[in-house]
């Protein structure tokens, strides 16, 4: 039986998992579900890139403080002048869990962008922010790093967090947070290519 969740490239016809098709609008202006390998090709001759290397990695098990393994999936986006090299937990067939990317030259070579990235997921494993007790969660330490997503299951578009490669609901942070009511707070943003 196929997987449901592969869907075909709309130019070379290969069966691709669905995280990695783009909705791209070509030079002819019509829009097209494409995989990534098609959608580099024609970025790269779009923007005169040569000899883009364009590689598909294998998974990366990675364990975190606790012990627990961590399946890590990689895709490279070529944007120009740039290209992002993404890392990934599924879920469901989407990504989810613990998410980073590096981004680097199309001239670089992507092992060396790979083993970059994953150096950094390694970093990323190695802190929890998180403390659960029974069934109560609590912020660790004083600092705690995430990704703002989005609550698909709210009626409202509210934000979801994801710390520790877990999903929090705005409402559960809340709660986790005012165990430091009357303390001060610094709020920062960071690019997703950027290291926390």
């Amino acid at each position: 039986m196929m997987d449901e969740l592969m869907t075909p490239c709309e130019n070379c016809g290969e069966m691709t998992r669905y995280y990695d098709i783009v909705s791209y609008s070509g030079a002819d202006g019509n829009s097209r579900q494409v995989c990534t390998r098609c959608f580099n090709a024609d970025v790269a001759r779009l923007s005169g890139v040569e000899h883009f290397e364009d590689i598909r990695f294998e998974p990366v098990d990675l364990k975190d403080s606790a012990g627990e393994a961590h399946r890590f999936h990689f895709r490279a986006r070529l944007h120009g002048s740039i290209v992002v090299l993404d890392a990934f937990e599924l879920l469901d067939g989407h990504p989810s869990g613990y998410q980073c990317q590096v981004v680097g030259s199309p001239e670089q070579d992507l092992l060396g962008l790979l083993a970059r990235l994953i150096q950094r997921l390694r970093r990323l494993l190695s802190i929890r922010h998180l403390v659960t007790e029974g069934t109560k969660t609590e912020i660790a330490e004083q600092t705690v790093r995430g990704r703002i997503d989005w609550d698909e299951s709210a009626v409202e578009r509210i934000p979801l967090l994801v710390i520790d490669g877990r999903e929090i609901s705005w409402s559960d942070f809340g709660r986790m947070l005012s165990a430091f009511e009357g303390w001060q707070f610094k709020l920062e943003i960071i690019d997703r290519s950027d290291e926390i």
